[in-house]
């Protein structure tokens, strides 16, 4: 019975600290988001936006400070835009671009345990972005008679940060991580989109704004530093 115990006894803290997650973890992620502009103004009935198709990529971190708790963050290039459409316009309905950015998030994080190697953790935080593309930029279709004027008014701002994490924890403490995210500008008008339907206008016909906001699901895999030390050798 003392061995059933026993054996009882440490399957049980084996799991607890692998589980645990306590410390600083580390790993490559990506992401697929997509991003849209917003109204200001009256838009026209023949024109309408859509979302972006978009991605990140770069490096997670986490460090847990207990079972429940830790921090995240990390360093990441992504590629979000804009599509906007002419309905009327039969040379060239759509006008499409992406921006290139460069984002470090950090986020207080809360977990609850699903089971013995499985997690669910929620993220509130704030992103530091800054637009690594040029801040000044036209896009015209082939016909050249519908144009959009990209001006950029600040190219590093914040962002609020939320999302949810569904993880997996393995035997040698690596997490990997499937999530969905939400980052909301808090700048009103980061980017100005001056959308003109003739050749040579200087009076938009119409204005966007674009705050570099998105939504996106992305899949980390963290690695547990601890596994990178070398084992002790005993001579005799």
């Amino acid at each position: 019975m003392k061995h059933h115990l026993l054996i009882i006894g440490f399957f049980f803290l084996s799991t607890t600290s692998i589980f645990a997650q306590l410390g600083f973890r580390i790993g490559p992620s990506a992401a697929y988001i997509a991003s849209k502009p917003n109204t200001i103004g009256t838009l026209p009935n023949n024109f309408n936006f859509r979302y972006k198709s978009g991605f990140s990529v770069g490096a997670a971190m986490y460090y847990g400070f207990s079972n429940k708790v830790g921090v995240s963050s990390g360093l990441y290039i992504n590629s979000k835009g804009y599509r906007i459409f002419n309905d009327s316009n039969r040379n060239g309905d759509v006008l499409k671009h992406n921006q290139t950015y460069f984002e470090i998030p950090l986020n207080f994080v809360y977990k609850q345990r699903l089971n013995n190697v499985s997690f669910v953790r929620e993220n509130i935080g704030v992103t530091f972005c800054s637009m690594l593309s040029s801040s000044e930029y036209e896009n015209i279709n082939k016909g050249n008679n519908f144009r959009i004027n990209e001006s950029s008014t600040n190219t590093f701002y914040p962002m609020l940060n939320l999302g949810i994490d569904v993880g997996n924890v393995a035997k040698n403490g690596n997490v990997f991580v499937f999530s969905a995210l939400f980052r909301q500008g808090f700048s009103n008008n980061n980017n100005l989109l001056s959308v003109y339907n003739n050749k040579t206008g200087t009076t938009p016909l119409f204005n966007l704004g674009f705050k570099g906001s998105y939504i996106g699901i992305s899949i980390s895999y963290l690695f547990n530093l601890k596994n990178l030390k070398k084992e002790e050798e005993f001579f005799y």
